[in-house]
């Protein structure tokens, strides 16, 4: 996963630079995006987040920890968000 973030980070931060160092380039993307949505944000062709507004994310979810013990390699399941029905009791 790590490689994948970096490689991602990086390709990120050389496209901002492209643009920010290529004035025709950042003109094109922005013309796209204005096609593409219909006019921007907004537009006749723009599709809005898909997620109700009072939507709560599972941000309390942690990555699997991994640890060797005396039985061996084992990781924990992530606990699920409260009330999500993940995991609760039927």
């Amino acid at each position: 996963m790590d490689p994948g973030l970096f490689v991602a980070a990086k390709t990120m931060a050389l496209t901002l630079i492209d643009l920010a160092a290529q004035p025709e380039v950042l003109a094109a993307a922005q013309a796209e995006f204005r096609e593409r949505t219909g006019g921007g944000v907004g537009g006749s062709r723009w599709v809005g987040p898909l997620l109700p507004r009072d939507f709560d994310p599972p941000v309390d979810l942690r990555w699997p920890e991994y640890v060797t013990t005396a039985r061996g390699e084992e990781w924990c399941i992530p606990t699920p968000h409260a009330g999500t029905g993940a995991g609760e009791k039927l």
